[in-house]
């Protein structure tokens, strides 16, 4: 494409910080709403639970998508393009690891606990480091980066408009099985490995979102903002309304779709694409520069951070909270924003100050 290689260079793009603060704040949601969404499974608060808690269903997408959008089109050799991503991902995610153990063996285990160390290590549901899968999922979808960029390496001077084309096909090949994942040959969930090389359909996704511009040169910009927020705010307001909640108070247990489904796909898209036109007004670029824009820049700044250590900090705040307060039986409307506030706030402080100590400051994950 025509400006894959701007894409690729350092030059930050401020609807992509937004996106990323965005991004990490709905995880935050989601991973606060667990407790709530099944306490609440027979009740009217199902409602605002499920609101919050399926925050991950676009969240997820979007830090996939992201991915994509800035990595594919890099002309990097196999040894500077591993080198530079792996240590940034693998560097902090060893530290939090390390971390992550030792609390379970001070705190839950009352001693070292080799199993549960290993089960952190690679994000195994049941622990406290449940969230960790992503860090592998990412380092695969990376090889695929890497592939797909090689490709359009070595055929682009052969081909006019190679790049282009290749993606195209790709994007269409990725909905097209993102539509067909709920058959059983083409499930996601038949293996760990299948689950995670899935993701690259969301990686080629985004990198052709973020670099189409096939409506904005058939369709007025303004229009495309109110159709794509529309869009966004009326397909989650149906999933929730309209699916989860009736779903899980039918068979009385949570239901959500997986990521791999076409209305998951469509909601994270539009999501996107309301952000990547809205960047192209005046309100939006003078934001950059406000308070709020540079609140957004920072959470984006530390968002592979506050990811690695949020759960715990999330953990321990819930054992305290519940020897102080007894949260549990709040409301969610407000309790969920308020450990939300928390969680983000108490997991920047702590970020921000490992980033002054010399050595420390690789273990952040900043950007």
């Amino acid at each position: 494409m025509n400006n894959a290689e701007n894409l690729g260079k350092s030059k930050r793009i401020f609807y992509y910080d937004v996106l990323r603060a965005i991004a990490i704040i709905g995880i935050v949601f989601c991973h606060v709403s667990v407790f709530f969404v099944t306490r609440d499974i027979n009740s009217p608060n199902l409602y605002i639970s499920a609101f919050f808690d399926c925050f991950r269903e676009f969240s997820i997408p979007i830090f996939v998508m992201l991915s994509g959008a800035l990595l594919i089109g890099k002309k990097d050799t196999l040894t500077k393009f591993f080198k530079k991503r792996l240590s940034r991902l693998f560097i902090p995610f060893l530290f939090w690891v390390l971390i992550y153990i030792i609390y379970t063996s001070i705190h839950i285990y009352h001693g070292f606990n080799l199993s549960n160390a290993i089960d952190i290590f690679f994000g195994k549901s049941g622990t406290i480091g449940v969230h960790l899968w992503f860090v592998w999922m990412i380092i695969i979808a990376y090889v695929g980066i890497f592939i797909i960029n090689k490709i359009i390496q070595m055929e682009e001077n052969k081909i006019k408009d190679f790049s282009k084309k290749f993606i195209t096909i790709l994007a269409v090949i990725s909905v097209i099985y993102i539509g067909i994942c709920h058959f059983t040959p083409f499930n996601p969930y038949n293996s760990k490995l299948i689950y995670y090389l899935s993701f690259l359909a969301y990686i080629v996704i985004g990198y052709f979102l973020a670099t189409s511009d096939f409506l904005e040169r058939r369709i007025d910009r303004k229009y495309l903002i109110i159709i794509t927020a529309l869009l966004f705010i009326g397909t989650y307001l149906w999933y929730i309304f309209g699916f989860v909640v009736p779903r899980s108070h039918l068979v009385h247990k949570f239901v959500a779709l997986s990521y791999f489904n076409l209305k998951i796909l469509f909601m994270s898209a539009n999501a996107f694409l309301l952000f990547k036109y809205l960047s192209k007004t005046k309100h939006f670029e003078d934001m950059k520069n406000k308070a709020l824009g540079n609140a957004f820049t920072t959470i984006s700044n530390y968002s592979y951070g506050i990811y690695l250590v949020h759960y715990l900090v999330l953990y321990d705040l819930k054992m305290n909270l519940i020897k102080a307060i007894n949260f549990s039986n709040g409301h969610p409307l407000i309790w969920i924003p308020a450990l939300v506030i928390l969680t983000t706030a108490i997991s920047l402080i702590i970020l921000a100050i490992l980033d002054k100590i010399p050595y420390l400051d690789k273990v952040t994950g900043k950007k």
